[in-house]
């Protein structure tokens, strides 16, 4: 008895599947940028909300470490710091209430520049006032950063920076300069913050503008320090422009619009005067200047 052998027939090219190795990375790629777009978006949620709960005293105790660090040398103390603190004091609404008492900082440095920390530390470079040229617009400035204090976003900030600095090290990014997919995880977190931040920024100009017409009665002259940076922004043409999505702070010339669109939305008055300021603030050395000269 024989046995006969068939050979097996081939399958049917079209049941054979072939996957190209560039169309797989691509497809692994997406996957990951995806989950972790996820994962940084939940996680700046999660710091959010802890942010909104924690008590205004341990908020002050989280803000006077973080200004213990720096430097005496850098701190300024003259009579300059009563007047930014009057006219601070004067941008609230009626019956608007800070969580915690505000501290303002006259801060030696070339850098034109304000900022607030979680804690109520308000922090003036000596430079922003050398440039500021009216009061409208150091209102203006003093307003937008009472409106990033206002909606937690010094603590909410603080918060997110953690979380990530958690991840980040769990993930193994910094230990190694191999790059990978640690890399890209860091990279999608870098981009929904920056996304985050500049919502921030967009709200605290609203509401400075809204507080510096509330004290003036117009918004005029309140946006001209950004006029003037927009000017600066056109001289470094195209590249700028560019890198403002990779910057928290939106052109210039963007933030104008927005808010213009948005005074003519809410009938804000932007006509007016320019209230002038105090000779002697712009003084860079308070000591060269007379203690006791008069507005």
């Amino acid at each position: 008895m024989f046995i006969r052998y068939k050979q097996p027939k081939k399958p049917p090219e079209g049941n054979v599947i072939k996957h190209s190795p560039l169309l797989n990375f691509a497809y692994l790629l997406g996957t990951v940028v995806i989950i972790s777009a996820v994962i940084f978006v939940a996680l700046g949620f999660f710091a959010d909300w802890l942010a909104v709960r924690i008590s205004p005293e341990t908020e002050r105790k989280i803000g006077d470490m973080l200004f213990h660090t720096i430097s005496d040398e850098e701190i300024v103390d003259d009579k300059r710091i009563q007047y930014l603190e009057e006219l601070l004091e004067s941008l609230p609404e009626s019956g608007e209430t800070t969580r915690l008492p505000l501290t303002i900082h006259l801060i030696k440095s070339d850098v034109v520049n304000a900022a607030i920390m979680a804690g109520g530390h308000v922090f003036i470079h000596t430079a922003l006032l050398e440039a500021v040229e009216s009061e409208n617009e150091l209102a203006f400035v003093l307003a937008h950063e009472l409106g990033h204090f206002q909606n937690h976003d010094p603590t909410k900030s603080l918060g997110r920076s953690l979380v990530f600095l958690v991840a980040s090290m769990a993930l193994g990014i910094g230990t190694s300069e191999s790059g990978g997919v640690p890399d890209i995880v860091f990279r999608t977190g870098e981009l929904t913050s920056l996304s985050y931040s500049r919502k921030q920024e967009r709200a605290a100009d609203l509401y400075g503008l809204s507080r510096a017409i509330n004290r003036y009665g117009h918004g005029s002259h309140s946006l001209d320090f950004f006029k003037r940076l927009e000017e600066e922004e056109q001289e470094q043409g195209r590249l700028l422009k560019v890198s403002q999505y990779f910057s928290t702070h939106p052109l210039s010339k963007d933030r104008i619009v927005i808010l213009n669109k948005a005074a003519a939305e809410k009938g804000w008055k932007m006509e007016g005067d320019a209230k002038p300021l105090p000779e002697w603030l712009h003084c860079p050395n308070m000591e060269e200047c007379e203690p006791d000269a008069e507005e």
